[in-house]
């Protein structure tokens, strides 16, 4: 039984979307929320303040960070615990390094996507 309808599609521009995600040797993923909590984490200091920011996990945060310190080469952040005024995070410079080679990696990315649109 036909409902009558029919549309005949001639051409359509379909668009490349995407995020762009570091994976660890071992499977962890740097995706951007990722790299977001670490910039925010180098603004502020703080992991407390940069997972209220997100809205993300404390635990989650902690766990992701120290998965990442212990599977690559040199740590990405120091975390040290707090007393009365409360912890410090510290990008180290292979975080920093990572923040720098990741906007130059999207950059790429983003220019990639915008010059290959899927037409069909």
């Amino acid at each position: 039984m036909s409902t009558g309808r029919h549309s005949i599609i001639t051409s359509m521009n379909l668009i490349i979307k995407g995020a762009l995600t570091i994976e660890t040797d071992s499977g962890e993923k740097i995706n951007p929320r990722i790299i977001e909590l670490l910039r925010i984490i180098e603004q502020t200091g703080s992991l407390n303040e940069a997972v209220k920011e997100l809205e993300m996990s404390y635990s989650y945060a902690w766990n992701t960070i120290f998965k990442l310190n212990c599977q690559l080469p040199h740590p990405l952040v120091v975390l040290q615990r707090g007393g009365k005024g409360g912890g410090v995070a510290t990008l180290t410079e292979s975080g920093k390094r990572l923040l720098a080679q990741y906007e130059l990696l999207k950059k790429d990315f983003i220019r990639f996507m915008k010059e290959h649109p899927v037409i069909m």
